[in-house]
């Protein structure tokens, strides 16, 4: 009977009598343990050239219930190596592997962020940037990707924005009025800056909106909305894939609002950016 405090690499190691089939299951596990985390049985059945029931009965001859619960083991694995520091990077070896996987997680994050929101929820935070007098939005490290981005697009639906600059953030909070709005955006590990800066607006009474990772963070105990964006990559950051697609859908809500303003200052705009660029 295999001890059930083994892990799953010394289990492979310890287990006798495989046959040829399973011996090809434990080599496609050990040499690839990272992305095999992310198979199903069919995947490591087809990589190993075995069979779903070899799979299985190879999962039970290491001591597991099943497929389920030796995977189970294998994720843990790989996340216990995360957090002591091994080398780690969780993308499979084939670059079109990890399109694939890339593109699977940020399915699920933009799936999960838009679970998070509801129609009267996202009018409101439409109203308030769009009512606003002037708009500022924050963020430090990949937070400040999403700020520019969204800045970009507000001033494209004709509400202009500017992106804060972080060693000017107290400043601009400072500079803002009743009648102004702060956009905060950070994520776990949270940007102390745009945290202090968030929280001196809340002293000043100004309205917020904060984008983060969850409802408990450091910013949404200062902000009068709070959108959640879910991000989750291979890179151990956070990806700019769901708040994309919400920062456009708000920018779009409010250009919709008047569509035929917003066309017309958009052709204005191509007219005169025309000159920049080079027709194909």
């Amino acid at each position: 009977m295999m001890s059930t405090k083994l892990s799953l690499v010394a289990r492979i190691h310890n287990v006798v009598g495989l046959s040829t089939s399973q011996r090809r299951i434990a080599d496609c596990l050990l040499g690839r343990l990272n992305e095999a985390a992310f198979w199903g049985v069919e995947e490591l059945a087809s990589r190993s050239q075995s069979s779903v029931a070899t799979v299985v009965r190879f999962a039970q001859k290491l001591g597991y219930s099943g497929f389920l619960e030796m995977r189970q083991a294998l994720v843990a694995l790989v996340k216990k190596q995360s957090r002591t520091g091994e080398q780690l990077l969780t993308a499979p070896s084939e670059a079109a592997a990890t399109l694939v996987e890339v593109a699977r997680r940020d399915l699920r994050n933009i799936e999960q962020t838009i679970g998070g929101v509801n129609e009267q929820f996202l009018q409101s935070v439409v109203e308030m940037l769009e009512q606003a007098r002037y708009r500022v939005v924050i963020g430090d490290g990949v937070s400040a990707l999403m700020s520019s981005h969204l800045a970009y697009l507000l001033t494209q639906a004709g509400r202009p924005a500017i992106q804060g600059i972080e060693a000017d953030f107290p400043t601009q909070v400072a500079n803002l009025g009743p009648e102004d709005l702060l956009v905060a955006i950070s994520f776990s590990p949270y940007s102390r800056e745009t945290v202090e800066a968030t929280a001196f607006a809340r002293r000043r009474n100004l309205k917020i909106i904060a984008f983060t990772d969850r409802l408990k963070s450091p910013l949404a105990r200062y902000a009068d909305f709070t959108l959640t964006v879910h991000g989750a990559n291979l890179l151990h950051s956070h990806s700019l894939a769901a708040f994309t697609v919400l920062a456009q859908a708000i920018a779009t809500s409010i250009a919709s609002r008047d569509r035929e303003m917003s066309l017309k200052r958009l052709r204005e705009a191509e007219r005169v950016a025309r000159p920049k660029f080079v027709d194909d």
